[in-house]
Parts: structure tokens; sequence; C-alpha cells
């Protein structure tokens, strides 16, 4: 019995050192493969590069197309690693990706003529509103993105300035009941206690609107431009069409 029992324990370390030699050689194959295919993808690369240079596969010209706010070098910047390199070896969707990463872009195709140009065609974010919270003014897209800190608002006039507590998730809505005629009348919305605005004009009016029922304080305005006169007009100050139907107009103090 105990023969029996020391030839099985003689099996069993056999088989270990068995497994053990297995487990060692595979390591040395993986290892040994792993510096094959580096220098085989190494060598790759150099052949690739050398062809490349000798025919004139190599990047020289990057078209981007449909910019508007972001400047030109801000793309250009993500490919100058690979000016004057071979054109098969540009990790397109690497790049695509870092660029997407930025606040602006939305979308983004890169092509290939496979010869010496990429197109970069982009999609930005639509610049919605500016955010001003009275220490710093924040332009922010239709997705409700914060896009970046304003430091030149000159550039961006033609957009409504909202102040107040949760305005900007509010301002698409707001934004939908406008046309363009009077949306290009409006300097700035403020959001009152989180559930109604008062909207400032250009022309230095404040309209003053209600929590619900928009379209019609909006239609009531349109019939008070309609049937003043510029003149008439500067002399408002405010005009309140928080109640159905109705338009209380406060005129501006004259001084005597």
């Amino acid at each position: 019995m105990q023969s029996i029992i020391n030839k099985r324990k003689k099996n069993f370390i056999i088989i270990n050192k068995f497994v053990i030699f297995l487990f060692f050689l595979l390591i040395i194959f993986i290892i040994y493969s792993f510096i094959n295919i580096n220098k085989i993808v190494s060598f790759s690369k150099i052949y690739i590069e050398n062809y490349s240079f000798k025919y004139g596969f190599t990047l020289q010209s990057i078209e981007v197309s449909n910019l508007n706010y972001l400047d030109k070098n801000e793309i250009l910047y993500f490919f100058k690693l690979y000016k004057n390199k071979s054109i098969f070896l540009i990790p397109i969707k690497n790049i695509s990706q870092d660029i997407k990463r930025k606040k602006w872009i939305k979308d983004i195709h890169i092509n290939s003529d496979y010869k010496n140009t990429l197109q970069i065609n982009i999609q930005e974010e639509t610049p919605l509103g500016i955010y001003d919270n009275g220490n710093q003014k924040f332009l922010f897209s239709s997705n409700i993105t914060v896009l970046e800190i304003i430091k030149n608002e000159k550039k961006y006039l033609e957009l409504i300035t909202f102040y107040g507590e949760n305005s900007i998730n509010n301002s698409k809505k707001l934004i939908s009941n406008f046309d363009d005629e009077l949306y290009n009348m409006i300097d700035s919305a403020i959001y009152i206690e989180k559930r109604r605005w008062n909207i400032f004009l250009k022309n230095e009016i404040l309209l003053k609107f209600p929590e619900k029922k928009i379209q019609e304080a909006i239609k009531n305005y349109k019939k008070i431009y309609a049937n003043f006169s510029n003149k008439d007009l500067k002399e408002i100050k405010s005009i309140d069409l928080r109640i159905s139907n109705q338009a209380i107009i406060e005129y501006k103090v004259k001084n005597d």
C-alpha cells in the first residue's frame, strides 16, 4: 500500500514539473513571437515609408472645410507629426477621436486620396447663447454644452445673453418661441424665480413674459410694435404681458 502511495506522489511531482516546463516554454514562445512581430511591424513600416517617399505617397496637403468658429490651425495641429510622412501610415481613426474631444466638434470625417491629400470635414457645435453669471460670460451650444469662456464678445453680438439661475437649461425652450424677426430684436433674457422670463430688447424696452402662453404674449407685443411709431417706442420703458390679452405699458420718466 505504501509503495502505491509513493508511486502516486512521484507521478504527481513528475506531472507538476512537466506542467511548469510547459508554462515556461509557453512564456518563451510568447516573448519570442512578440519580438518577431515587432520586428516584422517595424520592418513593414520602414518599407512602406521608403516606398511612399520614393513614389510621392506622402502627406503634403490638408483641406479643412465647414469651419465657422474654430481656427484652422487648431485642426492642423493634430497632423503636424505626419506631414511629409507616408499617407498610408497616418492613424486617421485615432486622430479623429482626438479631434472629437474638442468641445466645439460635433462630428468629423477624414478622407484620404491615398496619394498626398487629406480632406477633413468638420461639423461644429451651433452656438445658442451667452450665459452671464456676473463674473464671466460663457458661450453655450444648442446641446447646452459650454463651449468656451468669452473673451471677445463682439464675435457673438447676434446671440442672446442669458441671466439667472437655470436659465441655460431653459434657453432652448424660450428661443423656440421666437421667429427670426423677434429674435433679432432681443438683447438679453433674465430667468425670473426659475419660472418666467423678462426680455430686454435692443430698443431698450423690457418685455415681461408670463410663465405660460408665451406665444400669446409675443402676438400682443407685435400688435403694439406694428401700431407704434419708432418715436413712440423710444418713450416706452416696459410692457407687461403677463396678463392674458392685455399689455400694461410703462413709459419713461421725462426730465423737466
